[in-house]
């Protein structure tokens, strides 16, 4: 009687709804019969008929949720409303473990990613640098039509400083490594020279001790050293006592005036400075006593803070006021152009793209992975239909069932969310090992409760966007047809077929557009190894040694010095050749910038003759793998009695002598030169880019060593032996040499090579890791809706067999079907990744983003693995027989 009673209360509901009797009375028939016919099964089962009567009205919605259904429509929803809702949505899951399993894997997995890649997102650009007011910092640079970024002189920076008008403090540096001796093992160090106001400019004081002064800046002042809290511990103990002290420092006395609290962090990313993660060990004052007329060497990173309210293109106009005035002071400065560019945009860089396409490749993977959960809700809600009748006719409202519905969706999805957490953790620690060696602020990466907060709203976001469309369809049931079917669930089957294969089609696309982007960034990947760097890295050995100033102070001391160790390491067992030059190809050190006057030639206003200036032993070239194209290389002639002479790279003598033979041009450095001060090109050598993806190669020149005789130079070894074997026979050479010398920065060009793809390679792999994942969930997708179609379609596959239709026929009739879904798909994915390619901009390198070979395999791949999905169903389809009738 209870159950006639609710029964009742439902139809009274559906006269409330649609006023006709006739569907009252036709409803209330089909649910009696399916009543009487489930008790009349349970009782033949051997189920008393009391029992039985209870199981056969458990089996039409479940006597707790009618209950339940009533409460809610007299208003009366409570706390443990929502609690049953938990509860049955827990048992239909457990019902179905396989459903869940796969929609919870492929959630956890798109929602780890994406929280992974957040974590990286939040910690480098959502996250502020580790300065006071951070926005009001910009760093400085020239630039002109040849030069976009270019160091600044110390004159003009001097300039600039005193005239400006727009900013709070102004500051210049330069990388100059020192050797640590005296304390144990010599050691080389981060070191930088740092203009007065630089720690104000960044808004640090030191923690011990004072900074430095416009006084330290002059020569007879200079020696003086401020350390690192990380040197202080390490070398000195932390003994607090250092601070009045002297120090040796390529074997010069120098007096400790300061320590730096912990996380004094430098801002990375300029052309001599180590990434901002790395670790610096001291900072000395940079002396100022250069000739103030002398404007032609550039090599100081100029950075400033401006005033409260002042904007960064403010501070440019002034900066640019300032310059017009010093080029009618000194002509030389003509072709100039101030630049200033705020220091998180400098911090970030070109990894802004590569994380912005990460995270666009993350989002395209988790709605790819929405739309697979819709899909197969959409599936498993077919096989509800009789359920979600029998609700609707008790009086169950369609918010009511939606309701339900979502609760359910909302359970996966927090599922996939706890899972996707665990996952993050993971993918945060994978990310960070993976990460290239100078990708920025890479020490502020991890999970944190803002990421954990993204990660728990895209659980329930997404809960919501692929259940509500399933909760939708299920719940618009036609009550009387639903019955009537005996839940077989046909009713809307055309309706949901529908909406299925849209929804397969967008996965399809959706997944074109990813394996575009995948695709692009291999060819890219390809030509980038294939492309010719200028030199040859394999198999050589390099290392980076300073001479300490007070035991190498005359130039023949470091010439001998500098020789035996070249004639020694030649002269070891396997060695082919080494050679000595101021930097190393694709390791962060471009050389000093220099201007210079060219033979001949008069200049237009606006240009500026500028090259890469760098010095180098005879055999360099050689050790390096560099080729010579015209003349020769360096020799022993070429010392300080000798004319001087320099090798320039192919892209300096195409740009200032194009056309013509540039062997035995001269070029100087002098604004009114003698003819000794003339230098003559002896050679001409292959450009060496300054990174694998570089556009073009700026102008640059060598110098001979014994012409311009520095202390602080990288060694190059080419040999066929062990890494490990040579390293000990330089480190053994070295010692023999000077037992107090320490060489730092030990490695193969190899690595250094390696390290330099490092950016494309991690972006190509998680771009084609994403790629790969949204494939197979579009195959899942398509293999759903092409079995869910079988399925239905089995009766008529059944008559069509009986009446003579071969089991090829079936078969082309399915993979027709998925076939026809995929190219609509990979179609529309071919428009959208048009578009979308656009962003991988600086990310590809020969290839453009429309790159017609890459569109033609991913529509080739993508109709391959609509094959494969396809089938299987195809294959059972095939099989159909007069029994599917039967069945029927």
């Amino acid at each position: 009687m209870n159950f006639i009673r609710r029964l009742n209360v439902g139809l009274l509901r559906l006269r409330s709804l649609f006023g006709k009797s006739a569907l009252e009375t036709q409803l209330q028939r089909e649910l009696r019969f399916h009543l009487d016919q489930q008790t009349e099964e349970n009782i033949a089962r051997g189920m008393p008929p009391g029992e039985a009567r209870h199981a056969a009205m458990r089996s039409l919605g479940g006597v707790a949720q009618i209950q339940e259904e009533c409460r809610d429509m007299r208003g009366t929803q409570t706390l443990e409303t929502i609690w049953n809702d938990l509860r049955y949505a827990a048992r239909m899951l457990i019902r179905t473990p396989g459903f869940a399993i796969i929609i919870v894997l492929s959630l956890g997995l798109s929602i780890g990613a994406n929280s992974a890649i957040f974590s990286v997102i939040e910690g480098v650009l959502l996250r502020p640098l580790p300065y006071p007011q951070p926005d009001r910092l910009v760093r400085l640079y020239f630039n002109s039509d040849a030069q976009p970024k270019f160091p600044l002189n110390p004159n003009d920076f001097l300039d600039f400083r005193s005239r400006n008008r727009t900013f709070a403090g102004m500051a210049a540096i330069t990388r100059h490594d020192v050797q640590l001796s005296g304390t144990g093992q010599p050691v080389m160090l981060r070191a930088f020279n740092v203009s007065a106001g630089y720690f104000k400019v960044l808004g640090f004081t030191p923690a011990r001790g004072r900074d430095f002064s416009t006084t330290d800046e002059l020569p007879e002042h200079g020696r003086l050293a401020i350390l690192s809290d990380h040197l202080w511990r390490s070398r000195f103990g932390g003994d607090g006592g250092i601070v009045g002290r002297t120090i040796t420092l390529d074997g010069q006395s120098m007096t400790v005036i300061g320590i730096m609290p912990p996380g004094t962090r430098h801002p990375g990313n300029n052309f001599h400075a180590v990434n901002d993660g790395d670790t610096v060990d001291l900072w000395m004052p940079h002396t100022f006593d250069d000739d103030p007329n002398y404007r032609a060497a550039h090599f100081m990173d100029g950075i400033g803070r401006l005033k409260t309210g002042i904007s960064a293109e403010q501070g440019q106009a002034d900066l640019l006021a300032v310059l017009a005035q010093l080029k009618l002071e000194h002509p030389g400065e003509r072709g100039w152009r101030v630049y200033l560019v705020p220091l998180y945009q400098e911090t970030v860089g070109s990894s802004k793209r590569m994380l912005l396409v990460l995270l666009a490749a993350v989002g395209l993977l988790l709605l790819i992975a929405c739309v697979n959960a819709a899909n197969l809700l959409l599936a498993r809600s077919s096989a509800r239909v009789r359920e979600m009748a029998v609700r609707s006719a008790l009086g169950a409202a369609r918010g009511r069932i939606v309701r339900q519905l979502l609760t359910e969706s909302l359970m996966i999805a927090l599922a996939g969310g706890g899972l996707g957490t665990l996952l993050a953790f993971g993918g945060v620690l994978a990310l960070g090992a993976a990460l290239p060696p100078a990708f920025p602020r890479a020490t502020e990466i991890h999970l944190d409760a803002g990421v954990f907060a993204v990660t728990l709203l895209v659980a329930v976001a997404t809960g919501f966007v692929f259940g509500l469309i399933p909760a939708l369809t299920a719940s618009k049931t036609d009550l009387q047809q639903s019955l009537r079917e005996g839940g077989r669930g046909t009713t809307g089957g055309g309706r949901q077929l529908r909406l299925r294969n849209f929804l397969v089609a967008g996965e399809t696309a959706l997944a074109c557009v990813l394996l575009i982007a995948a695709g692009l960034m291999l060819h890219s990947f390809v030509n980038l190894l294939r492309s010719d760097p200028g030199f040859q890295p394999a198999q050589v050995l390099t290392a980076s040694l300073s001479l300490p100033y007070e035991r190498y102070k005359d130039v023949p001391q470091r010439m001998h010095f500098f020789e035996q160790l070249v004639a020694r390491l030649e002269a070891v067992p396997g060695v082919d050749s080494a050679g000595l030059g101021t930097d190393l190809p694709w390791t962060g050190y471009d050389g000093n910038a220099d201007g210079f006057r060219v033979e001949g030639r008069s200049l237009a206003y606006n240009e500026k003759t500028t090259g890469r200036y760098h010095i180098a032993s005879p055999d360099y070239f050689r050790a390096m793998g560099i080729p010579l194209l015209r003349g020769r290389f360096f020799d022993g002639h070429d010392d300080q009695n000798a004319p001087l002479v320099l090798i320039v790279n192919e892209s300096m003598a195409k740009r200032y002598w194009p056309g013509e033979n540039a062997i035995g041009k001269r070029i100087t450095f002098r604004g009114d030169p003698a003819e000794k001060d003339w230098i003559q090109i002896a050679g001409v050598v292959r450009d060496v880019k300054d990174q694998p993806d570089s556009s073009s190669v700026r102008p640059g020149f060598w110098l001979p060593l014994e012409q311009e005789p520095s202390r602080t130079m990288s060694v190059a070894v080419r040999s066929g032996l062990d890494a490990a074997v040579l390293s000990t026979q330089l480190r053994d050479v070295v010692r023999q040499l000077d037992p107090q010398l320490a060489i730092a920065d030990l490695r193969l060009m190899s690595q250094v090579s390696d390290e330099a793809f490092s950016s494309h390679r991690f972006a190509l792999f998680l771009v084609g890791l994403f790629s790969a994942l949204a494939l197979t969930l579009a195959a899942i997708g398509m293999y759903g809706v092409v079995s869910y179609s079988v399925n239905q379609r089995m009766p008529e596959f059944g008559i069509r067999m009986a009446l003579g239709a071969r089991p090829g026929d079936l078969m082309r009739l399915i993979v027709g079907h998925g076939l026809k879904l995929t190219v609509l798909g990979a179609a529309a994915g071919l428009l959208i990744a048009v578009s979308a390619t656009r962003l991988l901009g600086s990310l590809l390198y020969g290839v453009s983003g429309e790159d017609p070979l890459t569109f033609a395999c991913v529509a080739v791949l993508a109709l391959v693995t609509a094959l494969v999905a396809c089938y299987l169903p195809a294959r059972r389809a095939s099989g159909a027989d007069m029994l599917s009738l039967r069945a029927e």
